[in-house]
Formats: C-alpha cells, sequence, structure tokens
C-alpha cells in the first residue's frame, strides 16, 4: 500500500499537439515535487485532449488553442492548490473536486469564457498527476478495503461504418458493433475482438469490397441498406462458432445527423436520406429502430435513437422498448447533470429518456464533472456534492424545475430514484489525444463497484484505439497478481430493466 504522499511545487502549461484527427489539439502538461516516506522526486505528467468533438453549446465549449494556452496560463494555473497530501484515494478525488469547483465558477457558462479545453487538459493532468504521485492505481480508487472481486467493462467494437462516414453508403446509422459476450476475462474479450475483425475482414476481401477503416477504424465500405452490417456481424459470427449467447449486437444511430435542418427539427421528422428512406415522423422512427433491434436476438445497445433536440423521441423509444434494448443517450445528454438527473428520475418509464448514459470527458470539461455524471448513473452520487457543482453552475434551478414536473421533490429522492433503477455508464473515446492512456481510468474506476460498466473506443486496431484498450489489459494482469478475481459482467451488465428474449427459451 503506497504510504503518505505529499505533493507540492504544482506547475503547469498548455502546449499543441499534432492530433490523430488531422489537426492540432491541447495538451496539459504539469511537473510536481513528490514527498513519499523517505523518497523525495519530480513528477512530470502530460494528457493531450480531444480536437473537434465539443461544439455544441449545451456542451464543454473549446475556443481556439492559443487562447486556450494563455487561459491556462493566466487563468486556471494560479488555481492550484501549494500542497496535497495524499493518505487514501480518496484524497486525491476531494483535491481535483476543489480544483474543478474553482474552474467551474469562474470559466463562464459551459467553459465559454476560459475554454472547455483549457480546463479539460489542466482537470485531467491534475488528476494524472496526483494519482501517479501516489502510487494508487486508477482501479484501487473507489476499491473497498479487501477488494475480492473487479468487473471489467463490456467492449463495444465498432466494425460497421455508416452515416457520414461513407460516401455512397446506403446505412442511415453510423456505427455498428460487435460485443463479445461470454468472455470471463478482460483479455478473452480482446482475443475475441481481434478474431472477429480480421474474420470480417477476410469477408470484405471476399465479397470484393473496400476493407479501409474510418476514424473509429470500423470499416468503410458501401453497404446496400440497414440491415447489411448487421447481417455481417451475424454470418462472422458463425464463421467463428459463436452462438447467439457468445456475443451481441449494437449500433449508435447518431441520429442528430439526419435531422439537421430547422424544419425537421420543429416537425419532430428525420430523413433517412443515406438509405432513401425518405422522412419520418416521430412513430415512424420509433418502429424503424425497433426494426433495427429485432433484426438480432442479441442486439444490446442502441445509441442516439433520436437526435440532440428532441427528448420526446427518446422517451418513446425508451417506453414502448426500454425492457428489451439497452437505450444510450449521447448527443441529448452531453456528460452534463443537468439533462442526466431529470433524464433517468422518473420511476415512470415512459418519462425517462434511456437507461443508459455516455460518458465523455471532452463533453463535461473537467474530470470532476465526468466523475460526479458517472455516480449519478451509476447510484453512488454524493447528493451535496452534486448540488454543490450544479449550483456553482448555475444550473440548480433549473434541475428542480424538471424534476419538479416529473413530480419528484428533490434532488435527493431523484438520485434515489436513479440508484433504484440501475442504469448503465457507457464509456466513450474521443476524450483524450495523443500518447495519453487517460481514458481508461475511468472504467478502471468503477469496476469495484459496480458491473454496469460498457466502454467503446473504436476497432481493436490502430494505434489511438489501442492506447485506450491495452491499459486495461495491464490492470488485470496487476489485480490477478494480487489474487483478486476479475470478470467481465456480460449480459448482466444490462440495466435492470432490459431483458433479452435470447435468454427466456
Amino acid at each position: 500500500m503506497p504510504r503518505e504522499t505529499i505533493v507540492t511545487g504544482f506547475k503547469l502549461k498548455g502546449r499543441e499537439i499534432l492530433s490523430s484527427y488531422a489537426s492540432f489539439t491541447l495538451e496539459g502538461v504539469m511537473s510536481a515535487k513528490v514527498k513519499r516516506g523517505k523518497e523525495v522526486f519530480t513528477i512530470e505528467e502530460r494528457n493531450g485532449i480531444a480536437k473537434g468533438t465539443s461544439d455544441g453549446e449545451e456542451e464543454a465549449i473549446y475556443i481556439p488553442n492559443n487562447r486556450a494556452i494563455k487561459s491556462i496560463e493566466k487563468n486556471i494555473a494560479p488555481l492550484l492548490p501549494k500542497k496535497v497530501v495524499i493518505k487514501t484515494p480518496r484524497d486525491i478525488l476531494k483535491a481535483c473536486s476543489d480544483f474543478d469547483l474553482k474552474m467551474v465558477k469562474n470559466a463562464g457558462p459551459n467553459k465559454k469564457k476560459w475554454g472547455g479545453n483549457a480546463t479539460l487538459a489542466a482537470s485531467t493532468v491534475f488528476f494524472q498527476t496526483l494519482l501517479n504521485a501516489s502510487g494508487y492505481k486508477a482501479w484501487e480508487i473507489l476499491a473497498p478495503k479487501g477488494m475480492k472481486k473487479f468487473h471489467f467493462p463490456n467492449i463495444a467494437f465498432n466494425m460497421v461504418c455508416g452515416g457520414e462516414h461513407v460516401p455512397g453508403t446506403k446505412q442511415d446509422i453510423q456505427e455498428m458493433f460487435f460485443l463479445p459476450m461470454k468472455e470471463k476475462s478482460v483479455k478473452g474479450v480482446f482475443l475475441t475482438g481481434t478474431k472477429f475483425f480480421k474474420q470480417f475482414e477476410k469477408n470484405l476481401v471476399r465479397d470484393r469490397k473496400p476493407t479501409g477503416t474510418a476514424k473509429e477504424r470500423g470499416f468503410v465500405f458501401p453497404v446496400e441498406d440497414n440491415f447489411e452490417g448487421i447481417n455481417r456481424i451475424k454470418e462472422c459470427a458463425s464463421q467463428l462458432g459463436l452462438a447467439d449467447t457468445d456475443y451481441a449486437v449494437g449500433t449508435d444511430n447518431a441520429f442528430s445527423e439526419i435531422q439537421k435542418t430547422e424544419e425537421l427539427r420543429r416537425e419532430g421528422k428525420y430523413d433517412l436520406h443515406f438509405s432513401g428512406g425518405g422522412i419520418k415522423n416521430r412513430d415512424e422512427m420509433v418502429e424503424f429502430n425497433w426494426s433495427v433491434v429485432s433484426s438480432a436476438p442479441n442486439f444490446v445497445t442502441m445509441e442516439d435513437p433520436g437526435s440532440e433536440v428532441d427528448k420526446q423521441i427518446h422517451k418513446m423509444m425508451n417506453g414502448k422498448y426500454g425492457n428489451r434494448v439497452q437505450i444510450v443517450c449521447d448527443d441529448a445528454a452531453v456528460t452534463q447533470m443537468r439533462f442526466i438527473i431529470p433524464f433517468l428520475a422518473s420511476p415512470i418509464r415512459e418519462r425517462r429518456c434511456g437507461n443508459s448514459i455516455l460518458i465523455k470527458l471532452n463533453q463535461a470539461g473537467t474530470f470532476t464533472e465526468t466523475r460526479l455524471a458517472t455516480d449519478i448513473v451509476l447510484g453512488i452520487a454524493d447528493c451535496a456534492e452534486v448540488e454543490e457543482f450544479l449550483k456553482t453552475r448555475k444550473d440548480l434551478a433549473y434541475v428542480n424545475r424538471e424534476l419538479k414536473e416529473l413530480g419528484i421533490k428533490s434532488i435527493e429522492k431523484a438520485l434515489e430514484n436513479i440508484k433504484v433503477g440501475g442504469y448503465t455508464a457507457f464509456f466513450s473515446h474521443r476524450s483524450t489525444e495523443g500518447s495519453s492512456e487517460f481514458l481508461p481510468y475511468m472504467p478502471l474506476m468503477y469496476g469495484s463497484v459496480s458491473k454496469k460498466l460498457w466502454f467503446k473506443a473504436g476497432a481493436p486496431n490502430g494505434e489511438r484505439n489501442l492506447q485506450n484498450y491495452n491499459p486495461l489489459i495491464r490492470a488485470e494482469e496487476e489485480m490477478l497478481e494480487k489474487k483478486i478475481k476479475t470478470a467481465v459482467a456480460n449480459f448482466e451488465g444490462l440495466p435492470n430493466e432490459v431483458k433479452l428474449p435470447l435468454f427466456d427459451k
């Protein structure tokens, strides 16, 4: 067990790095003096953040890199503490919470004044510095004393890309996933995932299809309709001898992309223009979504079944099919507590926007806000801390009004309802950049307290994706050396309300 650690002399700066999206992004760099027992040393950490994925008015707003770098120097660095004493992992979270709250207070609405990229780079590298200075591992942060078992997240590997990712495609859905669901170890998950990826590629070669990949390294080829990708996943699984109970299928619909015009948004309609399906109203879109879910008995997760501004369709989808499939809110929730709480708080399924929340660091803008969003979803949030951040963000009154419309009298009651619901946190890529391995800290933090965890960082290839996956394998090795049992939740990791007919046979 690490000894008491004292960290002082914090120095912080921002700098540009080249991102994997063919542009420049921001990296936070921090150094500090560390005293642990008789050891005294200097530590330097750095963390790059994703570029071009945070441009909505409802999420953390990025500013030009040159301004963000100046903001870190002028506004954020002076907020760093003089000293942090770490006796337990919780001391790390408390120090980060104090630092992040200061930024939230002064950075402007959604960090627009100081820059969400500036606050995120500073916040994440501060946590990383304290964690590595202390000697603790991410998986020990929330672990109870004498932890015996740890759950790794279910991994969704992007296999088929569509929508705007693929010129000439007839697939309106942006991503289709393959998920290994029989493995007992996270290493086994990746063994199955890599075999599947290679077999899928062989099938494309067989059919004289292109084998190029998109940003998340899923395959880019012009499919004939919205179901070819799922059928190819099923074919590949069959070739590898996988039964329906051995794997699962899912999608990120990203349907903000097919409701872009003001007219469509005003009328609550969607344009399936990639497939040529034409204009659909909400009822028709819910049934289209269902046709996708019901195309595979082991279809388990659907992200963004409606657009970012269409809460009604999310509620319609969840009300009708939320007991059959995990419905993940991304674009509508944008990892913001003010949305997540009312989205999930109602005990009535028809009044909830889903049963899972996508978690992205870049949308929240600080590590602590991302952590609190996750805590809320998993039912382990501290109400006082949640209210403090909401109040500082000037969101508390809004959340209380939303809850009042749901017949819920307090945030405390809302959090209790969410805990009872047994919802899931789906951690997502597009949150770190460069050589950073920060993103895996998020699922690793929670595997000691919940099995309701999911994770996607693209297909199992490409350096940027693998730097998000390899740390999971290393963590498992560390735990096994300490005689801690590891597991993958598989189908048990679904929201409480989801029951698959696959297991009724």
